[in-house]
């Protein structure tokens, strides 16, 4: 009876230390404290923000406590990296470097060994669109079929935000306008934010440099996190109305 009651008592611990970590850990987490034993933290440090991509090995815990998920289980998510550390791994004598890295939309994060993850491309990145010239007419674009591709792009940037219907209706209503060119009302409390698009290739880093242009860097972005947020895109060349192909409306509303 002794050794039942010392069964359960582990794995009551067990279950705890998981359960701290359910907010990312996935089907197929595993907690190793062998593994986690396994290694010594040399440094940790912050670092710049990088769009990766991985298909191969693991994303873990700090320390590598516990394995969240493999990788190929998560193969098109973008990963976007804040810190990095140095691990020494006792048994193999030399050190490993992991990147810690989020999702776009901060749902997902752990540690990845940096020579799983890989730059993303324009060709490997599913969120890029470039406008087609209209063999009709040479000096306009064809009307982009997939708007949920650049809002996607641009929602990205505003990592931990929680889409709203509300607030994509009202940002529907300036860029799909009788009159573009008019500012809209903004209700108390939230935020408007309009890009002008001038680029045929639009993407990730397209739509972060006009951001930075209209005054929200990376770290004014991230100020957002836990808010509500709207987004939609002109796809249409040739709209008229002061509303040019690629440009955005973007509004953002705190939670209740």
């Amino acid at each position: 009876m002794k050794k039942v009651m010392q069964a359960l008592v582990v794995l009551g611990v067990g279950a705890g230390i998981l359960g701290v970590s359910s907010v990312t850990a996935s089907a197929n987490s595993q907690y190793s404290a062998a593994r986690s034993r396994s290694v010594r933290l040399v440094w940790r440090k912050s670092m710049k923000r990088h769009a990766l991509m991985a298909t191969t090995g693991a994303r873990y815990s700090k320390h590598l406590g516990i394995r969240y998920s493999n990788n190929d289980v998560t193969p098109t998510v973008i990963w976007y990296t804040d810190a990095h550390e140095k691990l020494y791994k006792k048994y193999k004598g030399h050190n490993a470097i992991y990147y810690h890295v989020q999702s776009a939309d901060g749902t997902l994060q752990g540690w990845i060994w940096r020579g799983y993850l890989k730059p993303v491309t324009k060709t490997s990145s599913a969120a890029s669109v470039t406008a087609k010239t209209n063999p009709d007419d040479p000096e306009t674009y064809l009307p982009i079929s997939n708007e949920n591709t650049l809002i996607q792009e641009i929602q990205s940037l505003f990592p931990g935000t929680i889409a709203d219907q509300k607030l994509s209706n009202q940002a529907g209503n300036v860029v799909y306008t009788d009159d573009g060119e008019e500012a809209p009302t903004v209700p108390a409390g939230e935020t408007y934010i309009h890009l002008s698009n001038s680029s045929a290739v639009m993407d990730t880093a397209n739509y972060q440099n006009l951001l930075t242009q209209a005054g929200y860097p990376t770290a004014k972005r991230a100020q957002y996190r836990g808010w509500h947020i709207g987004v939609r895109v002109q796809t249409e060349d040739g709209y008229g109305e002061g509303v040019n192909q690629g440009d955005a409306a973007i509004f953002l509303a705190p939670a209740k």
